[in-house]
């Protein structure tokens, strides 16, 4: 295919083993054209929804983004069921329908058919962001990607990062000198605060940064200590030095530091040193000394190499921040972001590192052999990464089809770890074939396209200052989409829709100038909706139609006290957390005086809050007299009483309700109920894992002083929310705005959008490896500057082009003094992309060429209005609401957790803690407690019946109890496999103290002793498995081991008497435990172990239950005596239950259980390895009682989930 015929969408090619790049300005149609190509590859390659990964950047893209999919093929359904040809579809898609269909009615015919099979998997198409795949990814391929058979809970890296980055700091001030940590911070010479160190850290853990740091080869090489005598005696020597230089005093550092490494210079003379070819201070006449220029070059070279040495702390703070935050997530069983990632990433390139096969990858591309991949600019090379894995073969050749569709005009979200950097390494991978650019906006009107062609052609096409960057601006072209709601003035259609504010004469100081152009921009908005004369098809413009981008948070909330002024109905949309509010700080107040009622100082706090309102005077009267605070006291202690039986949220509630008449009268009082509400159901939520209000208060007090973390979308449900739907001018910030569209926009502040003061640690890209490094020289420092300022001239072109009728856009000289304080304009990287633009103009500012060369733009002299404008629109009618009514109370059982200690043991459980890994051996394991009638009654003659007392067992004897159960599950769960126990002794000792084991009769290191004997002969002792007799744990790899898999079904009146004659009916009448109960809600519970083998899952629980002092005990019927008093065997059942509905849910139909589900075995460490099958159970629950028992769970509701 020749590079010619790639003109759209229809003959882009997307045959297997290619790349396909879709570059999309504004505006043209993105979601479109990745909506046909779909289209395409359902009907041309024959694929289903379920082959074709659809990734993009948010969670409410891709939902938006999966209903556009849809609505595309429900279009073409339709079209398949009618005549195409009656039909007046000019559109390119129905176009190629009907040559496709052209004279082939039998095609039509399998083409509806598929269209509509298609349509019935839309729910369940991989159509989601990144980071939901590669939680896909792990839950569906756990041992290959090295993680639990559960997937943990998401939380917020950053405030995870938060706590390990204290916990480090900590560390740094408290530990003693000969720290190998302390030593690094003394040799990096940093002044550090734990705010610097929690910043720093971030960068440093950012998704594919690492720390730049020299060799010690490199070091040694450099810092040759040969040449701190040549140093001394330059300084020693003072004829080539003007008085008062600092030079000499800097080189007498580096001959200190050259002798003794531990002498690191100072903050001022790494400095000097890396200027030292200047030679500033030295004689004029010395300045050709060669000696000196030997020194003053090898002082340089010694600075980058001192540089290179203050990385090396980061470089291990930032090791030993990353392990931690690992362990804190896998103890804690959650997982950030980030973290779905990085597993991802490094499952993969484990398997790229092995010769041979790559199971994950070739799985993975086997199930989705094509790949669309929206805002494919916003990536990191990380995740890119884990997409060219899985579509490249082995010898480096591309396999499927990897279709990447972005705009890099719109990368400019490096804040988050976008890499503009990766987009053009992988853009330059893609041949001419696969290449296709969009070129016509559909949002904008045709008069503001022409605008935007205008501004750029004058500006300059380039989005950088240097046009390095190979990022431009590319002509577009219109279309009449928005002809028919055409933007009016005064009856006149705008034919200037793109509107300059120039002020030519600006206030002398940065803030005087950003408050008058917020002032003016309120103005202007105020007067707009004011007038009338403003009309978007032939209606007057309302505040809805109206969108005011900014820089800052700040800048929204000044701009939003400015529109409330004047009485503009305005709604801000940032990240700003609802714990940051003055709500907040109030309902902590009130909340406090909830729970101490009987405090007259908690009163009188609380109602001089805003949310109660009390007036100072109303305050005064009642001073401290108690009869007239006895109404503020009983509404408290009433509201202290429905917090405790209805909840928090019911009491906020309440709070409401007393706040709204008058709350809503106001401007602000949506914003306040709006807060309220969404504080009452965060608290609400934290209550139901909290024991009191005390706790509460004290969580709501740590959010506040800490904020809310903002790692990505973890981070929303403590984002400020929108607080009405009505009619409001949209305040948000640049960033937010991507991906958005108002009809008509306002640009107030772009000329004040420079560059932000760094913090001495800059993260550049390495163009040799691609790699984004973290580093401290000046040169990083540069690269950064100009990277960032490369990304304000994108952010720039994203600002412009969310309009659709108008854009107002204000505009300083770019020559005007930096601020009050200087005569000189600002200069490199600090100017704005605004600035840089204006200055590049041609013809010039305010030249009659210019105007001639803009016709669509109007240039403004000016900011006006400077006069204040108020809005007094009519007040919009009263909506009446009603919330919907609850719904009737269920009847029936009680819903409630089960388990099967709850099962077993009754609701009374206080003996026991079911959630320990051994909470069911505490009450059921013992042989005192257990029915020892029925042991003997069963008890039978073996080969270890007549055996005398094992010294193995007797050695354990006096160590009993859950604490010791707990203690041995988790050994089994952290050990390093294929390591021997006896490697592993600290692990051991360290589980005990966990478990607070301590037995007088016993000193701990015998313990030790004993425990690493016993669970080595565990794990090689032969399980007797059908498949593999010899098989014992020992000869399991970590891949094929899945320890604490948790799980949960629903249950739906489910009778136990049913699920007993169920089980009795296939031969097992004492399998379950005599019960009339009906269960509803969610069983739940914890399998040890699961383990794979030759195909097969099998269950595996460890017990350290005393059963007495023989291995008679331990073995034949004994044992299975045993399992049935502690009714183990009716776990082992529920357990069986639980593994095989979750390969059922993941395998589908390829699941086989005569194949794949394998026995349950049960390990009693106390006896297992001491002969054989001592201390051994395992059984294969049948096929008709499996189907049976599901059939009674099934009963009413019940699914299977893995918790």
């Amino acid at each position: 295919m020749s590079t010619a015929a790639v003109i759209d969408w229809r003959n882009l090619d997307l045959a297997d083993g290619g790349r396909s790049l879709i570059e999309a300005s504004a505006g043209t149609g993105k979601t479109w054209t990745i909506a046909v190509l779909y289209l395409r590859l359902l009907l041309e390659r024959q694929l289903s929804p379920r082959q074709i990964v659809v990734t993009t950047f948010t969670d409410a893209a891709a939902q938006e983004l999966r209903e556009r999919l849809r609505g595309k093929l429900q279009w073409a359904v339709l079209h398949a069921s009618e005549d195409l040809a009656e039909t007046d579809d000019a559109g390119s898609d129905g176009q190629w329908l009907r040559a496709r269909w052209q004279g082939d009615a039998e095609l039509r015919v399998r083409d509806l058919q598929r269209l509509r099979l298609a349509l019935a998997e839309m729910d369940v198409a991989p159509v989601s962001t990144l980071h939901s795949l590669c939680r896909r990814i792990l839950a569906d391929h756990p041992f290959a990607c090295g993680v639990a058979f559960v997937m943990g809970d998401m939380v917020p890296g950053e405030a995870l990062l938060d706590e390990v980055a204290a916990d480090l700091w900590r560390r740094l001030q408290q530990a003693d000198a000969g720290d190998p940590l302390v030593m690094l911070a003394a040799q990096a010479g940093d002044e550090l605060s734990l705010a610097r160190l929690a910043r720093r850290l971030k960068v440093c853990l950012a998704p594919g940064v690492s720390v730049k740091m020299a060799s010690a080869a490199e070091v040694d090489a450099a810092l040759d200590p040969a040449w701190a005598a040549r140093l001394r005696a330059a300084v020693a020597d003072g004829t080539h030095f003007r008085k008062g230089s600092l030079l000499p005093g800097y080189w007498s550092e580096l001959a200190d530091f050259l002798d003794d490494r531990a002498r690191m210079p100072g903050a001022k003379a790494c400095a000097g040193l890396k200027e030292a070819t200047a030679l500033t201070g030295v004689l004029k006449g010395s300045k050709d000394n060669s000696e000196l220029l030997a020194l003053a070059v090898f002082a340089e070279r010694c600075a980058e190499i001192i540089e290179s040495l203050r990385a090396g702390f980061w470089h291990e703070l930032a090791a030993l921040a990353r392990a931690e935050m690992r362990s804190r997530l896998a103890a804690r069983h959650q997982l950030t972001f980030d973290s779905l990632i990085q597993s991802v990433g490094d499952a993969l390139a484990r398997e790229a590192e092995r010769a041979g096969d790559r199971p994950l990858a070739d799985a993975l591309f086997k199930a989705w052999p094509v790949a669309l991949v929206d805002e494919f600019q916003d990536t990191d090379g990380q995740q890119y990464g884990i997409l060219d894995a899985i579509y490249r073969e082995r010898d480096g050749g591309t396999r499927g089809r990897l279709v990447m569709i972005g705009d890099p005009k719109q990368a400019i979200y490096r804040f988050r770890g976008g890499d503009i950097h990766a987009y053009q390494r992988a853009a330059s991978a893609v041949d001419a074939t696969g290449r296709l650019t969009l070129d016509t906006n559909h949002r904008s009107s045709a008069a503001l396209v022409r605008a935007f062609n205008q501004f750029y052609a004058v500006g300059g096409t380039a989005l950088d200052a240097a046009g390095e960057s190979r990022i431009a601006y590319e002509r577009v072209k219109g279309t009449e989409r928005r002809a028919g709601q055409p933007y009016t003035i005064d009856g006149e259609p705008c034919t200037a829709p793109l509107v300059i504010h120039y002020r030519s004469d600006p206030p002398s100081s940065q803030p005087a100038r950003r408050a008058e152009a917020l002032e003016v921009c309120a103005n202007q908005i105020a007067a707009m909706l004011q007038s009338g004369a403003h009309r978007i098809g032939g209606e007057p413009v309302q505040p809805s139609d109206l969108a005011v981008l900014l820089p800052t948070g700040n800048d929204i909330i000044s701009l939003r006290d400015a529109l409330r002024e004047r009485g503009v109905p305005c709604v801000t949309s940032s990240r700003s957390s609802v714990f940051d509010t003055e709500v907040a700080r109030e309902l902590q107040v009130v909340l406090y005086a909830i729970a101490h009622p009987a405090e007259l100082g908690a009163l009188r706090a609380a109602v001089a809050t805003r949310l109660w309102g009390a007036s100072f005077s109303e305050l005064q009267r009642w001073g401290d007299d108690v009869a007239q605070w006895q109404p503020v006291a009983d509404t408290f202690r009433n509201w202290s009483q429905q917090r405790a039986e209805r909840g928090i949220l019911h009491v906020v509630g309440q709070l409401i309700d007393r706040l709204a008449a008058r709350y809503l009268q106001t401007m602000a009082g949506e914003r306040v109920l709006t807060d309220l509400r969404h504080l009452g159901e965060l608290l609400q939520a934290q209550s139901e894992q909290l024991t009191g209000i005390e706790e509460l208060l004290a969580w709501l007090k740590q959010c506040r002083e800490d904020g809310a973390a903002s790692d990505n979308d973890a981070a929303d449900a403590a984002q400020l929310r929108i607080e009405s739907d009505s009619a409001r001018v949209r305040l948000m910030t640049l960033h937010a705005s991507k991906g958005l569209e108002f009809p008509i926009v306002f640009l107030p502040l772009m000329w004040n959008h420079g560059e932000r003061p760094g913090d001495g640690m800059y993260v550049v890209n390495d163009p040799r490896s691609g790699q984004r490094l973290a580093e401290f020289s000046a040169a990083a420092r540069a690269r950064e500057a100009q990277d960032l300022q490369d990304e304000r001239f994108r952010v720039l072109y994203v600002a412009l082009t969310r309009a659709i009728h108008a854009c107002h856009l204000f505009a300083l000289p770019p020559q005007r003094p930096a601020s009050a304080r200087s005569e000189t304009p600002a200069s490199g990287t600090k100017r704005s992309a605004l600035d840089v633009m204006l200055e590049r103009i041609d013809p010039v500012l305010g030249s009659p060429e210019l105007r001639d060369a803009t016709p669509d733009i109007r240039w403004i002299d000016g900011w006006h209005p400077l006069a204040r404008h108020d809005f007094s629109g009519d007040a919009a009618p009263a909506i009446e609401r009603h919330a919907r009514p609850l719904p009737p109370p269920r009847s029936g059982p009680l819903e409630a957790k089960h388990s099967f200690t709850t099962l077993t043991q009754g609701e009374h459980r206080d003996a026991v803690n079911p959630g320990a890994a051994a909470g069911d051996e505490d009450a059921a394991g013992n042989v005192e407690l257990a029915d020892a009638d029925a042991v003997a009654a069963v008890e039978q003659p073996s080969p270890m019946a007549t055996a005398e007392a094992h010294p193995g067992l007797l050695a354990l004897a006096a160590v009993r109890g859950t604490d010791f159960g707990n203690a041995v599950h988790a050994v089994f769960e952290h050990r390093e496999v294929g390591a021997p126990m006896a490697a592993q002794r600290e692990l051991i000792a360290q589980c005990l103290r966990d478990a607070g084991v301590r037995r007088k009769d016993i000193e701990q290191s015998a313990l030790v002793d004993l425990l690493v004997s016993r669970i080595q002969d565990a794990l090689d002792a032969p399980l007797g498995i059908a498949a593999d007799a010899a098989l014992c744990l020992a000869d399991l790899a970590a891949a094929d081991l899945r320890a604490e898999m948790g799980f949960h079904f629903a249950l739906d009146r489910v009778s136990m008497p049913r699920l007993r004659a169920a089980c009795a009916a296939h031969g097992e009448a004492e399998l379950v435990p005599a019960s009339q109960r009906v269960l509803s809600g969610l069983m739940n519970g914890k399998i040890d172990l699961i383990f794979h083998h030759h195909g097969r899952y099998h269950v595996l629980d460890y017990k350290g239950n005393y059963l007495g002092d023989t291995l008679a005990d331990y073995a034949g019927e004994a044992l299975r005596a045993q399992m049935d008093a502690s009714h183990y065997r009716f776990q082992a059942l529920l357990y069986t239950v639980a593994v095989d509905r979750y390969l059922r849910q993941r395998l589908g139909a390829d699941y086989r259980r005569e194949e794949q589900l394998g026995e349950c075995v049960y390990l009693f460490i106390r006896a297992a390895g001491l002969a054989p099958d001592a201390g051994i159970w395992r059984h294969r629950f049948s096929s008709e009682l499996l189907d049976a028992v599901g059939e009674v769970l099934a009963s009413g509701s019940a699914t299977a989930e893995v918790a």
